[in-house]
């Protein structure tokens, strides 16, 4: 289980999505080195996200900032998933293979995966994008119809949370693979890009 600290109020998505890889990548790094069972929630992590999303409901941004949020683990998940697959053509055959595996393990009434899918499959198109680039708005908007549409009037924390831990939980897998499990390098790694 990580101890980082909990996400401050009213945080950027930037770095709520930040936390949540680190999170999600150390997590994953000692299940897989048998430190504690794949099983044992997060419960921290959990609880950080739903300060963040409450903290968003509050000051009324929550569908924004929680979009951007999903943008920040989507781009971070489609870069790792590029970096250990070598090129696009095996991303897309990757994301018609998970999409698949998610949709039919995902049976109930409001599953996240086929969202997240979706989601996914917008920001490997448009790989080249850059944060500063006008192209970003229009994917920011691809990336907002689905993301807003899976939010249900009265369950938008629910969902939203949902969404990231989803998003989350991918990325934090392909990153500490990445890093062949190594909790020390995984650490490293996040705190240059947080710096």
């Amino acid at each position: 289980m990580t101890h980082d600290p909990p996400i401050a109020t009213r945080p950027e998505p930037r770095k709520v999505a930040l936390c949540l890889v680190r999170a999600t990548a150390l997590h994953e790094a000692a299940c897989r080195s048998g430190a504690y069972g794949p099983s044992e929630p997060d419960w921290e992590m959990h609880r950080s996200l739903t300060a963040a999303l409450e903290s968003w409901q509050t000051d009324g941004t929550l569908r924004e900032d929680s979009l951007l949020l999903t943008e920040w683990l989507a781009v971070d998940l489609v870069a790792y998933l590029l970096r250990q697959l070598g090129d696009r053509a095996r991303l897309e055959r990757w994301l018609r293979d998970f999409g698949d595996q998610v949709c039919q393990a995902q049976q109930h009434a409001h599953p996240a995966g086929p969202t997240a899918i979706e989601i996914l499959s917008v920001v490997a198109d448009d790989l080249d994008i850059r944060p500063q680039d006008r192209a970003a708005d229009a994917r920011l908007i691809r990336i907002g119809a689905p993301h807003l549409l899976y939010l249900r009037t009265g369950h938008e924390i629910e969902d939203a949370r949902e969404l990231a831990l989803t998003f989350a939980l991918w990325a934090g897998s392909q990153l500490s693979s990445l890093l062949a499990d190594d909790a020390e390098r995984i650490t490293a790694y996040m705190d240059a890009r947080e710096s």
